[in-house]
């Protein structure tokens, strides 16, 4: 079994909505204006606690309603496409190119565990270069949330362990 079939089996991709945790390497976006690390291909581990198989539209309009807003969100299309079911489904693929596979999901929160340069785990010092040329995260402002919905995507290359209750698939 490839690590996209043992993904959609352990979350039932398209399934309920279910919390789940999962540690992956993704890309740091950095600022490359005055930046010692710009020509460096920066990425983090990362411990996400996230909910998957939930429909983002959805999940806007119930935040609305809690907040006292009209629940009238509609999602915009962007640059992905759902694999296997059109409305739940976590498992994504680009539009221009439906090789490359993501999982995508509601971030609930995210803990960096570690920061790499080019492969090699940074030193204190690339850290803290890392950390003043990150960019200040932006706000979904067509959410018109106090608290926003983050949502995500992950490549699945880049997923080293999930655990969706009991149930755990660790990387190869």
């Amino acid at each position: 079994m490839n690590k996209q079939s043992i993904i959609e089996t352990l979350i039932n991709d398209g399934g309920s909505a279910t919390f789940a945790q999962m540690t992956a390497i993704v890309e740091e976006k950095q600022l490359k204006t005055g930046n010692p690390l710009a020509n460096a291909k920066i990425t983090k581990m990362v411990n996400y606690n996230m909910l998957l198989n939930a429909n983002y539209t959805n999940m806007v309009n119930n935040r609305r309603e809690k907040e006292g807003k009209e629940a009238d969100f509609q999602a915009k299309q962007n640059w992905f496409e759902k694999v296997n079911d059109g409305f739940n489904g976590s498992i994504v693929c680009n539009r221009k190119d439906t090789t490359a596979l993501y999982l995508f999901f509601a971030c609930n929160n995210a803990k960096t565990l570690k920061y790499f340069v080019d492969g090699i785990e940074a030193t204190d010092e690339q850290i803290s270069t890392i950390k003043k040329f990150k960019p200040a995260p932006s706000k979904a402002t067509n959410q018109e949330l106090e608290n926003d919905i983050i949502v995500r995507t992950v490549k699945l290359s880049g997923i080293k362990e999930i655990k969706c209750g009991a149930k755990i698939m660790f990387a190869e």
